[in-house]
């Protein structure tokens, strides 16, 4: 389901910048379109500090509209999966002795808006010493996925998520960029971790019992780590009045 969403999502996009680019006369080399491919994974209940803990491939497309040589407005759609168990490595408070475990594995659709923030000057008017900067990114999404909690037998479900994080980005030529991001989701919701299981022991909203699952005590998150690589559509030709043309490409 989530891949025809995907799918889907992915044409009416393509549909919707085709028409832009149609009509965008003067903003060549401000469109950048491309690909994400890395990794996932989840932190909760389950997985309470360990980073990189079970993370599982991610791949989708990212878009880029640059405002400035600071400032961009990146979107992205991917496709990945969360997992988690309990209890984890490195838990020393737990009694496992009876064997009552529990872990999830579940696709997840990520679409999220942010914009970004370079720290230095990037790609301004071409020159070869803009070519890369760090920066940060910050914005709104959503996360489609199927959740147990608000219908027996599963219902797909949208929910609001935060994302925000950090990045590097290159520009290897007049087409082509290269980026590295790792971003954060804070979602608004508890039940990543539950999945449709019948006589679990183990509740992963209170696997250590301790009473402080409340609506709210939304303690999921999600974290996206992985490569960007972009072409830049149509490069604009610079010319300039004082006679330099193409400067620095």
């Amino acid at each position: 389901f989530l891949i025809g969403v995907f799918l889907q999502i992915m044409k009416r996009l393509l549909l919707v910048i085709m028409v832009l680019i149609s009509g965008m006369t003067y903003a060549q080399d401000k469109l950048e379109l491309g690909l994400f491919l890395g990794g996932a994974y989840y932190m909760g209940e389950l997985n309470p500090s360990q980073q990189f803990k079970k993370m599982r491939p991610s791949f989708g497309g990212v878009g880029r509209y640059v405002f400035t040589d600071r400032f961009a407005v990146k979107g992205n759609v991917v496709v990945t999966n969360l997992a988690g168990e309990y209890p984890w490595s490195g838990d020393k408070y737990v009694n496992w002795e009876n064997g009552d475990g529990y872990e999830f594995d579940r696709t997840i659709l990520d679409i999220a808006v942010m914009g970004e923030f370079n720290f230095m000057s990037y790609d301004h008017l071409f020159q070869k010493q803009t070519r890369f900067t760090p920066y940060v990114a910050l914005g709104i999404g959503t996360t489609c996925y199927k959740s147990y909690v608000e219908k027996e037998g599963g219902k797909q479900t949208f929910i609001l998520s935060l994302p925000f994080g950090i990045g590097a980005k290159y520009k290897v030529n007049k087409w082509l960029r290269l980026g590295f991001e790792w971003t954060w989701r804070k979602t608004f919701v508890d039940d990543l971790d539950v999945m449709e299981v019948h006589e679990v022991k183990i509740d992963p909203n209170d696997p250590y019992k301790i009473g402080v699952h409340q609506k709210t005590h939304n303690n999921d998150w999600y974290s996206l780590c992985g490569l960007t690589v972009t072409l830049s559509m149509w490069p604009r030709k610079l010319e300039c009045n004082d006679g330099l043309r193409d400067v620095n490409r």
